[in-house]
């Protein structure tokens, strides 16, 4: 009787491992081993008008392992991006203030209607500047978004890839 309880624990754990396992292959194809230090000597200046945002997720945090293969969704106002787990990518955005939301910003269901997260933060792009904003798990797809001093960031971007697939076709309506 013992063995019939095994069983179902047995198979748990493979799926679980299989999903980390297809997340991770999923997101290596959609990052490129370019470190932050070389983004920065490839990319242009910010243009007039504008601000750069540095977005990313530190490796490790409070509850990684049940974020490991995940990719999910981050808007900034209406626009919405994809980005995946210990990675980083930068947008350039009109300087001033946006809403920033993150997860369930598609609510599933035949519509796929989007809505705005409730993980969110108020920010201000200061023009021809850059703000690095870092998004840390803290439960299974909840997120802390916060915006952290240069030096910190790029202590922890260091050995992130860089994320190459955040545009979407989505807004939010």
């Amino acid at each position: 009787m013992k063995s019939l309880y095994k069983f179902p624990l047995i198979i748990l754990a493979l799926v679980t491992i299989l999903s980390g396992c297809t997340g991770s292959v999923l997101r290596g194809g959609m990052t490129d081993k370019t470190t932050y230090q070389e983004t920065l000597h490839n990319i242009s200046d910010v243009k007039a008008g504008k601000g750069r945002v540095f977005i990313y997720v530190p490796k490790g945090g409070p509850d990684i392992i049940s974020t490991l293969g995940v990719i999910d969704f981050i808007s900034i106002d209406n626009e919405v991006y994809r980005f995946g787990g210990e990675s980083y990518f930068y947008l350039d955005i009109k300087s001033g203030p946006h809403h920033v939301t993150v997860t369930e910003v598609v609510k599933a269901g035949l519509k796929n209607k989007k809505q705005y997260g409730k993980n969110n933060l108020d920010i201000s792009t200061p023009g021809g500047e850059v703000l690095y904003l870092r998004i840390m798990a803290y439960k299974s797809r909840a997120y802390n978004l916060e915006v952290v001093p240069k030096k910190l960031a790029e202590s922890e971007m260091n050995n992130l890839p860089l994320w190459t697939n955040s545009s979407t076709t989505m807004e939010i309506e």
